[in-house]
């Protein structure tokens, strides 16, 4: 049996349907232009948005700040955590907020990742790639 051809491989990362929830539209699409392991992409301004947009399609990861117009990102991140049909979703807050109580309430609450704006976009890639090889290992 010769060597395997990259069609063949099986797919090394999953891709991941992405939400981006944050008020500030401009930025979240700077962040995630150019992701090679988004599927879907969604950005959108508030906490009520996301759910519309979660209730229409489940997405494998939610990226959120925690200060939205409307609530806030810990209490989507904790209701997206406690719901039995939305646990395999992969939780991240990138948010401007730098004290560790901020961080320690994201994890309580639920988050995978945790960062801190401003964030390079390269940095994002890469964390998002990191979020895309530990939800490929979870599924098995």
């Amino acid at each position: 049996m010769g060597p395997r051809k990259p069609s063949d491989a099986p797919q090394a990362r999953a891709a991941l349907s992405v939400l981006y929830v944050d008020a500030d539209l401009r930025n979240a699409e700077r962040l995630v232009r150019g992701l090679a392991e988004v599927s879907a992409l969604a950005v959108v301004p508030s906490v009520t948005a996301a759910y519309n947009a979660i209730s229409t399609r489940v997405p494998s990861l939610i990226v959120t700040e925690i200060d939205l117009p409307d609530g806030s990102g810990l209490e989507l991140i904790a209701r997206v955590h406690a719901t039995p049909g939305l646990r395999q979703v992969l939780l991240m807050v990138v948010t401007a907020r730098t004290a560790v109580q901020d961080k320690i309430a994201a994890f309580q609450a639920g988050a995978d990742d945790y960062l801190v704006k401003p964030l390079d976009p390269a940095l994002f890639a890469m964390h998002v790639r990191l979020m895309s090889k530990f939800r490929s290992v979870v599924e098995g």
